[in-house]
């Protein structure tokens, strides 16, 4: 059993009570984005990996994954889920068997035997592959921090055009990339070679070489070579229904480490923030917000600011409880997604669950808390039908938000004034939210589209202020 020490947690300013802390685990937590063309067989692998049981090739595995009826009924993911199995200390296995239609109850125990029993725990970030559902897709891969990106391609197929979408936004991303290429026990010969020649071909185009994974020896050379699979890209042809190479898929997530070694602070209560993915309305709880701990730490009775709501203020909560993995905690640290269910600490501050959208944040009260309007990034255009000019009005994708904004100015390295821009272009531009301001930082990554529109970039500088406030720039008609 775990050590336990009692702390002092300040509940308000004339009480105390004392929790129990656990001591923190010491374990890996690996994010895997699982991207790819629509029936590809994405849920299917997150199913029969998870659970560990085959597929019967009608979707008994993708049944246990799929959240809404209407994703049983056409079989189709349009929203972001994910689901977790873990490994022990020796390399067995623990499974999550238990259906995402379950119970609540039995779900929850079901994540807790996995969470109690793993050294090294795997979570599938399930995406959408159509593609009505991009945006979706791409505020996942922006907003829930993925470790690695798994690319599901159907040997039967092919390589399709929103493949080629996602690899460019997960290599946009700088996210590492591994392949599983399923279905291949009913592909013809020709046609799984076809697949295999065109995706070798397009891995090359954005600099990863592919090496296919036959045996145990293939994955331990390319760990050996590239541990963090920056340069190599490894391809392994399974099928889900005869079991053939599951195995040595298992073999390799076991070797996986998490990528982007997150920032403690030194002190619990300093540099706390939480980025807002999904909210929910739990009944006799209230409003529950979840999301990924960027900094700090996030504790029981702790006081939080939320915002920016659209009046560009922040609101003061108290936070009731903190949950990791569906188990409650004392605290939840950066790297990790957790969900909060908290109350407002004055009473007329109190908002409606859709008041609070994703990208809103949670923030200590040392954090500088600046709704902000306009931003500079660098930025440069993939593909664009046309021209890109000033006033054109793309969605901004970085970390969860996601909002229409609009370019207001466009200079080169030399800050001279640039008329347009082409496929290929780049440039520092000036961006300003359409419709609510947002808290962002300098450095993040972010990704700009609109229909074929593709651009991705690198915050420079953030404008602080009101939107009246701003100073003015002379903004053309937006041009599509």
């Amino acid at each position: 059993m775990p050590e336990h020490k009692e702390i002092k947690v300040q509940k308000s300013e004339s009480t105390e009570v004392s929790v129990p802390k656990k001591k923190r685990p010491k374990r890996h937590d690996v994010r895997v984005a699982v991207i790819g063309n629509v029936d590809s067989g994405k849920s299917t692998m997150i199913g029969v990996l998870t659970s560990g049981e085959l597929d019967d090739g009608r979707g008994y595995a993708r049944s246990k994954v799929l959240r809404h009826d209407h994703e049983q009924v056409n079989g189709r993911t349009s929203c972001a889920a994910q689901h977790i199995f873990g490994f022990k200390t020796d390399g067995e296995r623990v499974h999550n068997p238990v259906a995402v239609s379950a119970a609540p109850q039995r779900k929850t125990m079901a994540w807790n035997t996995v969470v109690e029993n793993s050294s090294s725990i795997i979570t599938f970030i399930d995406l959408a592959g159509h593609e009505k559902y991009l945006k979706t897709t791409i505020s996942g891969l922006t907003g829930c921090f993925p470790d690695f990106a798994l690319i599901v391609v159907g040997a039967n197929m092919g390589i399709s055009k929103m493949t080629k979408e996602h690899i460019q936004v997960a290599v946009a991303l700088d996210i590492p990339l591994f392949v599983v290429v399923t279905k291949i026990d009913i592909a013809p010969k020709n046609v799984l070679e076809q697949t295999k020649k065109s995706l070798s071909r397009l891995l090359r185009q954005v600099k990863s070489m592919p090496i296919q994974c036959k045996s145990i020896k293939d994955i331990d050379k390319v760990f050996t070579k590239d541990p963090k699979l920056h340069k190599i890209c490894p391809v392994f042809l399974v099928s889900a229904v005869t079991n053939l190479n599951i195995d040595n898929l298992y073999y390799f997530l076991k070797r996986l480490k998490p990528r982007k070694p997150w920032k403690h602070s030194d002190t619990n209560e300093k540099g706390v923030q939480l980025e807002i993915d999904e909210t929910f309305a739990v009944r006799g709880v209230g409003i529950v917000v979840s999301g990924t701990v960027t900094s700090g730490y996030i504790r029981a009775n702790q006081r939080l600011f939320m915002g920016p709501f659209s009046d560009g203020n922040f609101k003061e909560i108290l936070v009731k409880s903190v949950h990791v993995k569906r188990s409650p905690v004392t605290e939840s640290f950066s790297g990790q997604c957790c969900s909060i269910a908290f109350r407002f600490v004055k009473r007329k501050e109190i908002v409606d669950r859709c008041m609070i959208r994703k990208g809103m944040c949670l923030l200590s009260p040392d954090i500088n808390r600046s709704p902000i309007w306009r931003f500079q990034a660098r930025l440069k255009v993939l593909h664009h039908p046309t021209l890109i000019k000033c006033g054109y009005q793309p969605v901004v994708h970085t970390g969860s938000i996601r909002q229409t904004a609009t370019i207001l100015e466009m200079t080169n390295k030399k800050k001279v004034e640039v008329p347009h821009l082409r496929s290929g272009d780049n440039a520092i531009v000036t961006v300003q939210f359409y419709c609510y301001p947002e808290y962002i930082h300098t450095g993040r990554a972010l990704i700009i589209r609109e229909g074929a529109t593709k651009c991705i970039g690198k915050i420079l500088q953030v404008y602080v202020g009101a939107k009246e406030d701003l100073p003015s720039i002379k903004q053309p008609i937006p041009a599509r």
